[in-house]
């Protein structure tokens, strides 16, 4: 097999706080639980890097009073600790009162790192939904333009996996932040407050630390990424192996796949190997900063406790060796938890790239004001859609600068039905999607009902379209759901309507729970002409004053369809129709006929006047005649020809 091509996602040079701060604003939402986290943090933070130290360094001074007889005890009771708090504050502390506040500080820490957990937990909860909900509801205002520049894989993982480690990262890494900050914040202060000359050793390390910290997780963190990109090579590779057995078998290539194989997953393992090197590396080189640093503070308290210089003890001394490892932990932490966000920021420009999308068809804030939007539309200002149907002069490219709709002048009245024919690319599709306005002319008008299109609501005019897709699509549900999507006011009697008209009813009674026969995998066991015959019920049951059919029938089979153009025929007088076709046989009956040749109208006529003209709709009719069996060509002729009256001039054996 050729060799797989894999793009490797390319890492950000620097944090993008414009990015990170319009995410933050998901935060902001809930800054209940924000300030709950904040201010659980703060205190938690000061019991464990100003609090128990302290608390700590009074214990070990205690004992040493006792070793030297300035305490004189005859029961534990009766000791008297000396505490320096933060900003130098003294205090003698009983040792009932030590172990009390010891005790309830302990209790209360424990309750706030519980409540800390909740907030951030539900902190990060609410900031995925959020964005899930804010992109699911962009992605309802979206243009079909921007679906045609961006897969649907590429929205999903937006919409999945993007938002849900945005949450826990903006969540979480901000209550880290905070955390390491705090920590920095109180043993400085708590330092400082008890010996400033200590302090300035201790605090000698922090330029090393920021230094090759941020190299190394900039590192590692490539490495990982180059890793993972190999390791879904391979999972690729397998994907594609197992897929496509049959024919490495049958090409007897076995030995030339496994030879990929093995440079794939060597490959894997090079790369895993190296980002682990990295972070094996990294660890030691941190500790042995941090050893180095606990042995110049020992080595210099020592040296001013011998010579006396310096105002210390070995209580200072021990409270000093703890205050390295606080000093230096939040400074590591803090560049992991950058390093954290640079790894979630492509996915955060992404989703935002996708909220401040432009939404390129959209109504005017006078039409707004009027009709409302398609979330909270004001229904009870629509007009009656009659559906007169007018083009004139209309132009469209789709924004690549090559025309594919040239002026175009076309009049469809009211109830009349119309079909569009014409080789793939002649601008069929594109026709019918302009009027819906999935797209917009770039030059001229359409008109509805005499009204430019522009003036009405996009509500106002889809929710008067039955549009039926050439590729059905059915939902996760039941049949009278995926019916009712066409019209969510429906009753079951309009369902069961549908369903007969199109002549899928007894079908679906003779599935087991009848209309309420639940449809899993989009309709995995319906054949596809039965998922066209839904999508033809829940068209219909809007009763739409315009009904679109985009070769809505070729899926299905040569007898189902002349059922279904049978019971649709019906229905489609007295209210505008546009049917697109390939299959000619079926809009024979139409009361017009449109060849459409390179985006422009190059015949125009029922079925009789084409043919007897003998132009390009008589020779794309002449083709498919050709194609078909004797019996079909002869029940053709009694339809298409002799049916509808047409004079060819010569017998049709001849041409």
């Amino acid at each position: 097999m050729p060799p797989r091509r894999i793009e490797e996602e390319a890492l950000p040079e620097k944090l993008n706080l414009s990015v990170w701060f319009k995410i933050g604003k998901y935060a902001m939402r809930h800054w209940v639980f924000l300030l709950i986290s904040l201010l659980c943090t703060l205190f938690v933070t000061f019991y464990d890097s100003s609090f128990v130290p302290v608390m700590n360094a009074g214990a070990i001074a205690c004992a040493n009073q006792i070793e030297l007889g300035e305490q004189v005890v005859s029961d534990v009771t009766e000791l008297v600790i000396p505490v320096t708090f933060i900003f130098g504050i003294k205090v003698d502390m009983p040792f009932a009162a030590y172990v009390t506040s010891m005790g309830v500080m302990i209790l209360v820490r424990s309750v706030l790192i519980i409540a800390t957990f909740y907030a951030t937990n539900i902190l990060s909860m609410h900031i995925m939904v959020d964005l899930r909900r804010d992109t699911f509801a962009k992605i309802q205002e979206l243009s079909f333009s921007y679906f045609d520049r961006n897969s649907s894989g590429w929205l999903i993982a937006r919409m999945q996996n993007d938002t849900s480690s945005i949450g826990d990262v903006l969540a979480w890494a901000l209550n880290s932040i905070l955390w390491c900050v705090f920590e920095l914040v109180f043993i400085t202060v708590t330092m400082f407050s008890i010996n400033w000359q200590y302090s300035l050793i201790v605090l000698a390390s922090m330029p090393v630390i920021l230094t090759i910290t941020p190299i190394f997780e900039k590192a590692i963190l490539k490495a990982n990424r180059t890793a993972r990109n190999a390791y879904s090579h391979y999972v690729g590779y397998l994907a594609e192996s197992i897929d496509g057995a049959k024919t490495v078998k049958s090409l007897a290539i076995e030995d030339a796949s496994c030879e990929e194989a093995e440079k794939i997953t060597e490959d894997v393992r090079t790369k895993r190997e190296f980002a682990g090197q990295l972070n094996a590396v990294f660890q030691p080189v941190i500790t042995l900063i941090f050893t180095l640093m606990i042995a110049l503070v020992i080595l210099v308290g020592f040296r001013w406790l011998n010579n006396g210089r310096v105002a210390i003890d070995v209580a200072t001394i021990i409270l000093f060796i703890s205050f390295v490892n606080g000093v230096n932990d939040p400074l590591t932490s803090i560049a992991e938890i950058l390093s954290e966000f640079m790894a979630a920021q492509a996915g955060a420009e992404k989703v935002m790239q996708l909220l401040e999308a432009k939404v390129e068809i959209a109504d005017s804030p006078e039409i707004v004001e009027r009709y409302g939007t398609v979330f909270d539309p004001k229904k009870e200002n629509y007009e009656k859609l009659e559906g007169d149907i007018r083009f004139e002069d209309v132009r469209f490219d789709y924004g690549n600068g090559i025309e594919v709709i040239h002026p175009l002048n076309l009049h469809i009245e009211k109830g009349t039905s119309v079909a569009i024919v014409g080789e793939t690319g002649s601008g069929k599709t594109t026709t019918v999607n302009l009027l819906c306005r999935f797209y917009e002319p770039t030059g001229g008008k359409i008109y509805v009902d005499g009204v430019d299109y522009m003036q009405r609501s996009l509500g106002w005019l889809r929710s008067n379209i039955g549009y039926v897709q050439q590729t059905p699509f059915v939902f996760t549900g039941t049949y009278a759901e995926n019916i009712r999507y066409g019209n969510e006011e429906a009753s079951q009697e309009d369902i069961e309507k549908a369903a007969k008209i199109v002549g899928i009813h007894d079908f679906i009674m003779s599935s087991k729970n009848g209309y309420d026969t639940f449809l899993e995998d989009g309709g995995g066991g319906l054949s596809q002409g039965q998922k066209q015959l839904l999508s033809f019920a829940r068209a219909l049951v809007r009763d739409p004053a315009i009904l679109i059919l985009d070769e809505a029938t070729s899926s299905i089979d040569t007898a189902t369809e002349a059922e279904v153009q049978r019971a649709i025929s019906g229905l489609l007088k007295g209210r505008t129709s546009i049917v697109i076709a390939h299959r000619l046989s079926t809009i024979v009956g139409s009361d017009r006929i449109l060849f459409m040749e390179r985006g422009r109208i190059k015949e125009d006529g029922s079925h009789k006047e084409l043919m007897e003209k003998k132009g390009a709709y008589y020779e794309l009719y002449m083709n498919q005649f050709r194609d078909l069996s004797i019996g079909e060509q002869v029940k053709a002729f009694e339809k298409d020809i002799e049916g509808q009256n047409v004079d060819l001039g010569k017998p049709l054996k001849d041409e």
